[in-house]
């Protein structure tokens, strides 16, 4: 996990989006030739998060809930929060691993872009868990909107609901640090 100043972050998806498919969808040109130690090609792919959530139970039940007006935020936040972790996970199984899709081991690298817009309904920690949960064992990169304080991460400089095993990189990205940024 690297966190990335909230301000920048759609620019920093958008580089990253870029970065993961410059011809071959999943495989970066200076990465053709990197294998584990075992010989197998590693591989990046991007998922975009806010593109899955429209596909997710959850979003098509907040909806649906009636005419805006007769609709409260807090019972969509609520609709959205209780299972929004869950789906997004099974979608993205379902849409980039197994079968056509990446292989689920530590050779492929999934990138979660978009966290930032489905705050406040779901937190990188509870799609890490999920991904546990699920067994999911690609190796899991998230461009955090946040920073690190006192060696926690904090979403939306929030404080952090609880440790999750996660390997921080603790270098901020800030506007400047990618040329195009």
């Amino acid at each position: 996990m690297v966190s990335v100043d909230p301000p920048i972050e759609k620019q920093v998806v958008t580089r990253l989006e870029e970065w993961t498919t410059p011809g071959d969808v999943g495989i970066l040109a200076e990465w053709e030739d990197v294998t584990d130690p075992r010989g197998t090609p590693v591989t990046v792919t991007s998922v975009r998060l806010d593109g899955l959530l429209p596909e997710t139970t959850a979003f098509r039940t907040s909806t649906d809930l009636g005419p805006l007006e007769s609709v409260s935020s807090d019972s969509v936040e609520r609709t959205l929060q209780r299972n929004l972790a869950s789906e997004l996970v099974s979608e993205l199984i379902k849409t980039h691993l197994g079968d056509g899709g990446v292989a689920n081991d530590q050779t492929s690298v999934l990138v979660l872009l978009g966290l930032g817009g489905l705050y406040p309904f779901t937190r990188a920690s509870e799609l890490l868990d999920e991904l546990d949960r699920r067994n999911v064992n690609a190796t899991v990169g998230v461009p955090f909107p946040g920073s690190v304080e006192g060696g926690r991460l904090c979403f939306f400089m929030e404080d952090a609901r609880h440790y999750y095993p996660a390997h921080r990189i603790d270098d901020k990205i800030v506007e400047g640090v990618l040329t195009d940024v």
